[in-house]
């Protein structure tokens, strides 16, 4: 696992120490590493978490109850306008010490009640600047459900970026492997055949590609919060999360 942790982002050597110093220790991911740089760094935290739970939260709240509050994205962009917006959004989310994707859907859920409200109160105006704290808890089932959203969508990403690292490497051949024994369970003796190696090398590309795609995991492990010490309790929540009930 070391030479995995090697390969995450760092805090820049031109951010203070004393900044730096200002964050716990076990919560030094990326995110955390934008955030001390301030004003120049939250454009790129929130530009991140856009891009990576705008579909997890969409496909929450399209299988829930508040599905009739308006169409998934408008929801979505409705809760990052608000909540993205605050200061000291992302300091709250150090300080509570849950993974982000935690954080986050707790605090879609009080978004979405708070529309909930607001619609039977037959209020018009804009909402106002929320600055309490999140819920730190919320119902298991919806916990539960976006756990398993956002574990496709992360494998889904994870799976890109690690196949588009293989091509860069000139290992396309070893991701299809990888594919194919993964996700369609081909054998290591067929894929020997169709890609006219013999069995241990089709064993030894498949790994090559394994262990990029369990790189690409561990890095957005790592920027949704988790710590170095977590990294295979979550892989193994993440897999687990994935599984049909």
């Amino acid at each position: 696992m070391s030479d995995v942790r090697k390969m995450n982002d760092t805090p820049e050597r031109t951010t203070s120490p004393q900044k730096r110093d200002s964050f716990p220790a076990t919560q030094r991911g990326w995110l955390v590493a934008q955030l001390a740089q301030g004003a120049a760094g939250l454009p790129k935290i929130n530009a991140y978490v856009m891009q990576t739970y705008a579909e997890p939260l969409g496909n929450y709240v399209a299988g829930s109850s508040f599905r009739s509050l308006g169409t998934p994205s408008d929801l979505v962009s409705g809760f990052f306008a608000s909540r993205l917006a605050q200061v000291g959004y992302f300091e709250r989310w150090i300080e509570s010490n849950l993974p982000l994707r935690r954080w986050l859907i707790n605090g879609f859920l009080f978004f979405l009640q708070e529309q909930v409200r607001r619609r039977k109160a037959d209020r018009v105006e804009s909402m106002p600047t929320v600055v309490a704290d999140e819920p730190t808890s919320q119902t298991a089932t919806a916990v539960e459900e976006f756990d398993r959203l956002w574990a496709a969508s992360m494998v889904r990403s994870a799976a890109s970026s690690a196949k588009d690292r293989c091509a860069t490497e000139g290992f396309d051949a070893h991701w299809q492997m990888f594919e194919r024994h993964f996700v369609k369970g081909i054998s290591y003796a067929a894929l020997s055949d169709e890609f006219n190696v013999t069995g241990g090398q089709a064993a030894s590309m498949v790994r090559t590609a394994s262990i990029r795609f369990r790189q690409a995991v561990v890095d957005l492990l790592l920027k949704d919060g988790a710590t170095e010490e977590e990294l295979d309790d979550e892989v193994a929540r993440l897999m687990r999360a994935l599984k049909p009930g």
